[in-house]
């Protein structure tokens, strides 16, 4: 999981306008799932999906563009979670027991992440007293026993190596080392002595025998996936144009980049004259889009007290009037702090160029990004940064428009996380581009070419296809240390998550097996500090209320398939505190099944067992303690596993090339470029690499039978899945009828009036037709004096006690049967705790749920 991206990328935030009434307590009661329950034979028990020792039937290959047993050849998809830090060290006499949870839930794969983090004792693979630099034997024991106790319950493993490691002096690294921010990202990616302590650590790590299952890791079929460096890319995060923030590198870094840089250019060119003949100066720039009366607006979203000013009438021609902007105190992020000009009507595909002065008190680093000025507040093509300091500067950055809405572009400066004085002046946005040749003081020949501003230049040209081949040589050296040094010839291999990096990860991804990414919905915004425990808020916002917008972040996810190839999505979650969390699983499932996804994974799986409070959950990403997602997970598992939702029929593919990312990083810009767009809600979405760098969209025709569907209504809205062995409704339900094939639900009025319902058969038959049928229906799902603000988006640290207590769900649920039915109320294992009243009348099974049965999961029976 990467700390930066996510605070970045949520930009400013729109509350939600559902009301958020409180429920009365007797509404609540308490619904806990047993950390070590492997009770088998329940309603609620999948491990029945994991039928031997993981492994068993040969290596998990990729063959076709999924997942299939070696032996077999019979395809295999994948519901994972992910332990990181202290839960991938659990005690010995713990491992077994929540190996067998987990399978019980449907868990067949497991990523193993943050293992070599620096937050404490028990929490890596590091001694004590040599954090970084030596392994610890018993943490390393416990590591392989608990893989080994993965295996027997049929759970394959997923290896993370560079995920949280600091750089530090003792390594052999200048002071400077401990001023590179984010665990040294992208600068792992070109410094020699860095790659060669990643490639130590690997062989540290796994090069070895695991003494509980008398193999080498490399030789173990369990060893699924290895992860070389997560969320992480030399030429830029999502969001970002090439480059970004590597003029801001202390030395000796920035010269050890700005020293390549120079090979690179050498190698192509040769001489000054030939560079200076293929950097041309010229301004082919039309009228400005500014003008003296466009106006500044800002953001002090971290409460720094910064002082906004705007100097008048300084502005002329298409200039803006100069901004000032005085900030007292550290703030959190970047993004805490913003200034920007909006309302702009940016074409897309078309070229725009800004050009400024700008000052500051002290040297500052300033994020300019062009975004959309309304909520999703979506990334335009702009995302550089600067580097200003006490004397004026002038400043030219160009960018390629897209994914636009007219007249709501917006133009950004981002200044948190530092003090100091900010002035600019002169801004003017212009259509066209100026572009600047070779500076004074700048040779080929004397290695002084500088790292070139974001724009679309033919030198950042240039600059975006040395980061992109620099950062692919990375790749190809790192998965050869690991097939022919350690030899992993037969481990599913990538470098990082598809999306970091644009689409130059097409290249630099291309010689690895599968194709992985990341997201998050309405992730945590922090306040104050960068991961303040006190200061942040998880606002008011529902998926469904985004899925008639291409679905939102899943349809985001949906996009960045690479065709041909498998596809993993190792980090999603619905943070707490929620009170629209429930909606996580079921959604989630549905869709990637839908999408036809070979593995999905939850972020994470929180410590369970000794020492722990195993009855309450109490951070934002907990899945093994908050039964808001956990209760979900077998019907989830089931779902994904076994298909129960049909692929979509029609496919649409954007078809890029080698250097398509010369003209956008992303493919939400090509299907722009290529004048269509997307629907995940009917056709499955991928990207298709072709030789050919212009984009274009491929589409193969199906029958279009999408099971997934929105609608909107009075009180809110509702995403509904109607296949014949599983049905889905999730969103504002309350005082709501939904109908479906077979299914008819009446919810009554109740707390927030949002619910999540998931039906599914345990026998892969109709539900009409199944002998076993399980039922999950839940709402809200809260400790005990969990300590909500009045805007009911945040408890600070106040997390509350156990035992969790959930929300009781007014429903009558009528499903057509075959014959009579039973219905069972189930306790928090899945067992049968009582009959429920129903009856069925003319092929219509009817019950109600009650209050006194205490429990989301009904288990129907024939």
């Amino acid at each position: 999981m990467n700390r930066r991206f996510w605070c970045a990328s949520a930009g400013a935030l729109v509350l939600s306008l559902h009301v958020a009434a409180q429920a009365p307590a007797d509404s609540f009661f308490p619904f806990v799932l047993p950390w070590n329950d492997a009770k088998k034979g329940t309603a609620t028990d999948i491990s029945f999906l994991n039928p031997g020792p993981a492994g068993f039937n040969g290596r998990i290959i990729a063959r076709n563009g999924h997942f299939v047993e070696e032996k077999t050849g019979r395809r295999v998809r994948f519901f994972g979670t992910n332990v990181a830090a202290k839960a991938a060290f659990p005690e010995m006499a713990d491992a077994p027991m929540i190996a067998a949870r987990m399978a019980k839930l449907g868990i067949n794969l497991v990523r193993f992440h943050h293992l070599n983090n620096g937050w404490g004792p028990g929490s890596n693979v590091w001694k004590s007293d040599r954090v970084f630099t030596e392994m610890d034997p018993a943490q390393l024991q416990k590591l392989d026993y608990f893989i080994a106790a993965l295996k027997k319950n049929g759970i394959y493993s997923n290896i993370n190596l560079q995920t949280a490691r600091e750089y530090v002096p003792e390594m052999g690294f200048p002071e400077s080392v401990r001023t590179l921010k984010n665990f040294a990202k992208k600068v792992d990616k070109f410094n020699e002595r860095m790659i060669v302590l990643q490639q130590q650590y690997a062989k540290d790590l796994i090069g070895r025998k695991n003494p509980y299952t008398g193999l080498r890791y490399a030789d173990d079929p369990a060893i699924m996936k290895v992860e070389i460096n997560n969320e992480n890319s030399l030429v830029g995060w999502p969001g970002e144009s090439p480059g970004s923030g590597l003029t801001g590198l202390p030395e000796p870094f920035r010269g050890e980049l700005v020293a390549k840089w120079n090979a690179w250019l050498k190698a192509k060119y040769e001489s000054d004259a030939k560079l200076s003949e293929a950097w041309p100066t010229k301004d082919e720039r039309g009228a400005a889009i500014t003008s003296p009366a466009t106006k500044w607006s800002w953001e002090d979203q971290g409460k720094a007290g910064v002082d906004f000013a705007v100097l008048d009438g300084t502005g002329a021609g298409g200039q803006t009037s100069t901004l000032v902007a005085k900030v007292p105190a550290y703030s959190g992020p970047a993004w805490h702090i913003q200034a920007h000009v909006g309302g702009l009507d940016l074409v897309n595909g078309e070229t725009y160029s800004v050009e400024f002065r700008a000052r500051a008190s002290q040297k500052m680093t300033i994020g300019v990004d062009s975004r959309l000025d309304k909520a999703d507040w979506r990334f335009l093509g702009l995302g550089g940064s600067i580097e200003v300091g006490p004397a004026w500067k002038d400043y030219v950055l160009t960018w390629k428009a897209q994914d636009t809405e007219p007249n709501h572009a917006r133009l950004g400066f981002t200044l948190g996380g530092q003090v100091g004085t900010l002035e600019v002046a002169g801004l003017s946005i212009r259509k066209g581009q100026k572009t600047v040749g070779l500076l004074p003081g700048e040779s080929l020949e004397r290695g002084t070419v500088e790292l070139p501003s974001a724009g679309v230049s033919p030198q950042f040209l240039d600059y975006s296809r040395f980061l992109a081949e620099t950062e692919a040589a990375y790749s190809r050296r790192m998965r050869a240390y690991l097939r022919n040094d350690l030899g992993f010839r037969k481990t599913n291999v990538i470098d990082s998550q598809i999306s970091w990096g644009g689409l130059t990860s097409l290249g630099r991804e291309a010689g690895m097996d599968f194709a992985d990414n990341h997201e998050y919905w309405n992730h945590p915004v922090f306040l104050g500090k960068d991961w303040d425990a006190q200061n942040y808020r998880v606002e008011r916002r529902a998926l469904v209320d985004e899925a008639d917008k291409n679905f939102g972040t899943l349809g985001s996810l949906a996009v960045w398939r690479i065709v041909g190839r498998p596809y993993s999505v190792s980090e999603y979650n619905h943070p707490a505190p929620s009170d629209f969390q429930v909606e996580m699983m079921p959604l989630y499932a549905t869709f990637a099944a839908f999408q036809d996804w070979d593995v999905i994974y939850t972020f994470a799986w929180d410590p369970t067992g000794t020492g722990v409070k195993n009855d309450q959950y109490d951070n934002y990403f907990d899945m093994g303690r908050n039964p808001a997602k956990s209760a979900f997970f077998p019907l989830a598992a089931l779902i994904f596993r076994q298909g129960l939702v049909a692929p979509a029929g029609p496919e649409a593919f954007l078809k890029a090339g080698p250097l398509s990312y010369l003209e956008t990083m992303t493919p939400t810009g090509g299907w722009s470029i290529a004048g269509k767009k997307p629907s995940p809600l009917t056709q499955r979405l991928g990207v298709l690499a072709t030789e050919n760098s212009a984009f274009g969209v491929q589409s193969k025709p199906g029958a279009v039978q999408s099971e997934i569907k929105w609608q909107a209504g009075n009180g809110g809205k509702v995403v509904t899945v109607d296949s014949a062995a599983a049905k889905s409704v999730v969103g504002f339900v309350g005082s709501k009828v939904v109908s479906l094939n077979g299914l008819h639900v009446k919810f009554a009025s109740f707390g927030q009036q949002f619910a999540a319902f998931l039906a599914g058969s345990l026998d892969s038959k109709p539900l009409a037709k199944s002998s076993r049928v399980l039922v999950t229906l839940g709402a809200r799902f809260e400790n005990k004096g969990m300590g909500w603000n009045a805007e009911r988006n945040s408890v600070s640290d106040q997390w509350g006690t156990g035992p969790v207590q959930a929300e009781f769900v007014p429903a009558t649920i009528t499903l057509l049967v075959d014959g009579p039915r039973t219905v069972y109320a189930l306790d928090p294992t899945g067992a049968r705790k009582g009959k429920v009243p129903s009856q069925v009348v003319k092929g219509a099974l009817t019950f109600a749920t009650l209050k006194t049965s205490k429990t989301v999961w009904y288990e129907i029976v024939k």
